[in-house]
């Protein structure tokens, strides 16, 4: 009863937002062809020398290839940016307010408010689980339809990465609407709390942090996971959930 009811609370949202990437993702997989005419038709030598000329030409060169071309586009900017917007608005709503949640009917049911709460973080980051590995898939499964081949394995890892980092936004989510009893203020902080980690990010080496582990940039370079990254968010999204179980716990009603 938990989990179906935390399914009709976010049903419309997941599956806009699932069709949205797949559409999002299939149209990088045929774009690819517009991209190549494009660079076909920049001569590096025209670009000048320094840093930024390099810059460019390390960029021609990531384009040039359907698998350079799809991590960039796609696992390294669009895919990320849209899940942890997506994972915020998954967590965000308030499960006490008086807009249809049903607040009274789930305190009535036999089970404990910590479970109440663990039940909706779980079916949230469930159909965020969905949204990083379906348009993953789709993109392998249709490649060969714009004569490209994209490796299921990498999709993969990069897709599990991604679901892995956009979880702790999920979890910030889920734990300020036990908070605040309206959707924005915690949709709203969550993405402030994302924008503040890319600025720490950007102070520490370039393939280090909780976004260059979303990204899976070294799996792309040298087959390596950010496996330190990747194993504290799977430790902050549990600190999370706990404490928005503690926050329903202790809450007056």
């Amino acid at each position: 009863m938990l989990w179906y009811k935390s399914w009709l609370d976010t049903r419309w949202a997941f599956l806009i937002a699932l069709a949205l990437l797949i559409v999002l993702g299939l149209g990088s997989v045929f774009g690819f062809a517009t991209v190549q005419e494009l660079v076909k038709s920049l001569s590096p030598a025209d670009l000048g020398q320094g840093e930024l000329a390099d810059t460019l030409r390390e960029e021609i060169e990531l384009q040039s290839t359907f698998r350079g071309y799809i991590w960039s586009q796609w696992f390294a900017q669009n895919n990320t940016t849209l899940l942890i917007i997506l994972a915020a608005v998954l967590g965000s709503g308030s499960p006490f307010s008086g807009s249809g949640r049903g607040v009274l009917f789930s305190l009535a049911l036999p089970a404990s408010r910590e479970r109440w709460i663990a039940t909706r973080a779980g079916a949230a980051l469930l159909e965020l689980f969905v949204l990083a590995m379906v348009p993953s898939v789709a993109i392998v499964a249709v490649a060969p339809a714009a004569g490209e081949q994209f490796a299921l394995g990498e999709a993969l890892v990069y897709g599990l990465c991604a679901f892995v980092g956009a979880s702790v936004f999920t979890s910030i989510a889920t734990l300020l609407s036990t908070v605040f009893d309206d959707l924005w203020r915690p949709l709203l902080l969550t993405c402030c709390a994302a924008l503040a980690i890319a600025m720490v990010g950007y102070a520490l080496p370039e393939d280090r942090g909780l976004f260059a582990a979303m990204t899976g940039g070294n799996y792309f370079f040298d087959g390596s996971v950010l496996w330190p990254e990747l194993l504290v968010a799977v430790v902050a999204v549990a600190g999370f959930v706990y404490a928005a179980a503690v926050s329903v716990a202790r809450r007056d009603f």
